[in-house]
């Protein structure tokens, strides 16, 4: 496959952004946020839909949309904390793709594609110059499309991502902002002020980093729904639990995890999982629908092979698992203001940052982009075939839909010896496949 860049602009919102919304201070939550690009493909099969080759009116309507989304048009100013929504606009690119058909890439193992989906994307490289957003719309010869965006972590979670492209959708299929277009709130920086932070973070990495490599695993749902039989035939406190997919997802990788770590060092070692919830509709103090930025905790599951009841077995992980994330509901649930927020957060944080400076503790972030509504975004042309990541930059475990939605896809990424013996782990080889 050969990506070629045939045009390149800006897109800046249609009407100007007030002068009293030129100046975002970012929140508390998004000083938070790492510093990365996080990248997101959505592919489109050409079903004879005339309007999937007209560039012109997705830039119109992305210029349009960017009238309510104006911080993304914006450039972030890291020395002020804020974003300056100066309608500078987001990065625009238009590519040719030749050598493959957007079926085949959308019906291969992912694994096969994996660096030909870096091309989809624009470059870190070139965004990271303050820069919120950049978007390349890639023509394939048989008429399909694939959108990659590639956006900032310093002002936005993938559930602000996800009203984004749905918003964008919508406009472009209606053929403007009509009352089905969500509108966005850009309230955090008012909700959550920002704070003197000071955590002690963890040294510096060395300048020579082992290498790391992303794969994909692929679990459909029969073999999701063997792992909810392991746990189904017990009680939890005399109730019957029924896990979601996505928890007996995570507690076969991290299990798998645990082991992998146990066969390179010759013992079992502590572990640490880090995952992601959302704050919307579960913290006690109100938010507004919509609400956008990076509005998330971290909250921590602990493995201690000292503790006798911490077994290396599969319901014994995900019992971790599920009494780790009754405690942030119950944390969030308990959180009437900012302050409350505050603590809860910086004390989450605080805690993964002592387990990382301990060294003694194998630490493994996982994040879950599955019912965030991002194989929702439709242009006009249907549904996305698929979505998708590429390669990504640093260790981390994305959660995704599988293509047809009941699956999930997990997209590791890990040092390449620790992939070598993930890769092996029995349960892994028994109950995922490169495809759905």
């Amino acid at each position: 496959m050969e990506v070629q860049i045939i045009s390149r602009k800006l897109i800046k919102p249609s009407v100007q952004t007030p002068p009293h919304l030129q100046n975002l201070n970012i929140s508390f939550l998004d000083q938070l946020a790492p510093s990365l690009y996080i990248p997101s493909i959505f592919y489109y099969p050409n079903h004879h839909h005339e309007s999937i080759k007209n560039i012109d009116k997705l830039e119109k309507s992305l210029s349009e949309i960017l009238t309510l989304f104006y911080p993304l048009a914006g450039r972030y100013i890291a020395d002020d904390l804020s974003a300056n929504c100066n309608d500078q606009g987001v990065e625009f690119l238009e590519a040719k793709v030749d050598g493959v058909d957007l079926t085949q890439v959308v019906q291969q193992d992912p694994n096969r594609n994996l660096d030909l989906l870096d091309h989809l994307v624009p470059s870190a490289t070139e965004s990271d110059t303050g820069r919120l957003l950049a978007i390349q719309i890639n023509k394939f010869k048989c008429g399909g499309l694939a959108i990659g965006l590639l956006y900032s972590h310093k002002i936005a979670d993938m559930p602000t991502i996800s009203t984004f492209i749905n918003a964008w959708a919508t406009s472009f299929r209606e053929g403007g902002i009509s009352d089905q277009v969500p509108r966005p709130r850009f309230d955090c920086p008012f909700l959550f002020p920002q704070r003197d932070l000071r955590l002690n973070l963890p040294p510096p990495p060395p300048k020579i980093q082992p290498k790391i490599v992303t794969k994909v695993f692929v679990l459909n749902k029969e073999a999701i729904d063997k792992l909810k039989s392991k746990i189904n035939g017990g009680t939890d406190s005399g109730v019957k639990y029924h896990p979601s997919r996505l928890e007996v997802v995570t507690a076969l990788v991290w299990k798998a995890l645990i082991g992998s770590a146990q066969t390179q060092h010759g013992h079992l070692r502590a572990s640490s999982l880090r995952q992601i919830m959302t704050l919307r509709g579960k913290v006690g103090m109100p938010l507004p629908e919509n609400a956008c930025g990076n509005i998330y905790m971290p909250f921590i599951s602990r493995f201690n092979p000292n503790d006798k009841s911490n077994r290396l077995e599969f319901s014994d992980i995900a019992s971790l698992l599920r009494d780790s994330k009754r405690r942030a509901i119950s944390d969030c649930a308990n959180a009437v203001d900012s302050d409350d927020v505050l603590s809860m957060v910086t004390n989450s944080h605080k805690e993964l940052l002592e387990e990382l400076n301990k060294g003694e503790v194998d630490t493994y972030k996982f994040s879950s982009w599955c019912r965030l509504g991002l194989e929702k975004a439709n242009f006009g042309w249907g549904k996305p075939a698929w979505t998708s990541s590429m390669n990504f930059p640093v260790e981390i475990s994305i959660l995704k839909d599988s293509r047809f939605g009941d699956g999930i896809e997990a997209w590791m990424t890990l040092k390449e010896i620790d992939m070598l013996l993930f890769q092996q782990d029995p349960d892994i080889l028994a109950l995922t496949s490169s495809q759905e």
